[in-house]
């Protein structure tokens, strides 16, 4: 009786020892495939933040040989990703920032006439130049909206007609400029409509230096 209750013990321990050595395995399996995802992720992500910087790089390269390549780095820079290195996203993206720009600054002339009581000679070179930032803003959204069509057979004829736009844009914001100076306009929210106006005409200069030397 007792060796047939050895034996029985016996047999049960080499029936469990398999068990055992399978769970064993497999969380030896979880474990190497837990470590293979995070060196995927790893990888993955390493190759992410080298392309970045290599679109960022691309980025700066182009925008030294702008006007203002400070403000074309700064305004562009956040959007490497999406620009990549390619020469017609650089475009349209830096006459997004543009048009963007024109929208923000129209928005404020806006409420600055609505909330200051000005009049006379003040009041009207104001809003001769909200006038010229209205113009503006047509000018840049016709722009992207043939920069967005230039697969058809009129592709050079697309590409004279954003060129002719955006300087007409650059134009309107230099004579709102041009008004406050001719007038002898001078106050505190004159001058901020300036500063808008200014950088709304340089992301626009940006824009058009990318189209003439990056659309054919």
């Amino acid at each position: 009786m007792a060796f047939f209750q050895i034996l029985t013990i016996v047999a049960f321990i080499l029936v469990a020892k398999p068990s055992t050595s399978s769970s064993a395995c497999e969380n030896s399996t979880i474990s190497t495939n837990f470590s293979q995802t995070k060196i995927n992720y790893r990888e993955t992500s390493n190759r992410s933040k080298t392309s970045t910087e290599s679109f960022k790089n691309y980025i700066k390269t182009s925008c030294n040989s702008t006007t203002y390549p400070s403000i074309c780095y700064s305004s562009l820079s956040p959007y490497a990703a999406k620009i990549e290195a390619d020469p017609t996203k650089l475009c349209s993206v830096s006459l997004s920032l543009a048009y963007k720009a024109a929208k923000s600054a129209s928005t404020t002339i806006s409420k600055i006439l609505k909330k200051n009581n000005m009049t006379g000679i003040a009041e009207q070179v104001v809003q001769d130049c909200f006038g010229n930032v209205k113009d503006s803003i047509g000018e840049l959204k016709d722009s992207l909206d043939s920069l967005g069509h230039l697969d058809g057979a009129d592709r050079k004829f697309q590409i004279n007609n954003i060129k002719t736009w955006v300087s007409a844009s650059i134009t309107d914001d230099q004579t709102c400029s041009d008004g406050f100076d001719e007038m002898n306009v001078d106050s505190t929210f004159t001058e901020k409509i300036r500063n808008l106006v200014l950088d709304v005409a340089r992301k626009t200069s940006n824009a058009l230096y990318f189209i003439n030397n990056n659309l054919y």
